[in-house]
């Protein structure tokens, strides 16, 4: 049986999967790109549970081999230069967001990597700066850097999109 301390696959599954996913998202230019990662990642999962120390060694694992899998992807679709359907067919099936939250997550996919993800991870996903930087293995000062600098971009790429001085 697959377990840490008693928990199963398929509940660290159900319990982290919406989470990988968005990570994946931020890798991912397509649906189909962010399936593939997230298929990859709980793959590693079943792969290396034994090693796994604790319940709480899993979700900053599943974060980090989430990031090295959507970097591996990225690099893979450059080589065979995959081209990205347009945003405005994935935006079809965004139903659930409005206008507004859609307009953010193409601002934050369109932000260069390094501050993209640190923007997802503290964001979306409510990590403190401390837990990125243990997470991403960044000194706290270059998380914290990385996220003002990513909050200047955004606020620029959305000043432009919703008009000056529109706030979030």
């Amino acid at each position: 049986m697959n377990s840490i301390e008693g928990f199963e696959i398929e509940w660290i599954i159900k319990e982290y999967s919406d989470m990988v996913y968005r990570i994946a998202m931020c890798y991912g230019r397509t649906k189909e790109d962010a399936e593939d990662i997230f298929q990859e990642v709980f793959l590693r999962l079943v792969r290396y549970m034994e090693r796994l120390e604790s319940i709480e060694h899993v979700r900053n694992w599943l974060i980090r081999v989430s990031v090295n899998c959507g970097k591996t992807h990225r690099m893979k679709a450059r080589k065979n230069q995959v081209l990205p359907l347009d945003e405005m067919l994935v935006a079809k099936e965004q139903t659930e967001q409005s206008d507004l939250e859609w307009k953010v997550y193409v601002a934050v996919k369109s932000l260069p990597e390094k501050y993209r993800i640190i923007i997802h991870l503290y964001y979306y996903e409510e990590m403190s700066v401390r837990e990125i930087s243990e997470c991403l293995n960044r000194k706290e000062g270059t998380v914290k850097s990385q996220l003002a600098r990513g909050r200047l971009l955004l606020k620029k790429k959305l000043g432009k999109e919703l008009g000056d001085g529109t706030e979030l």
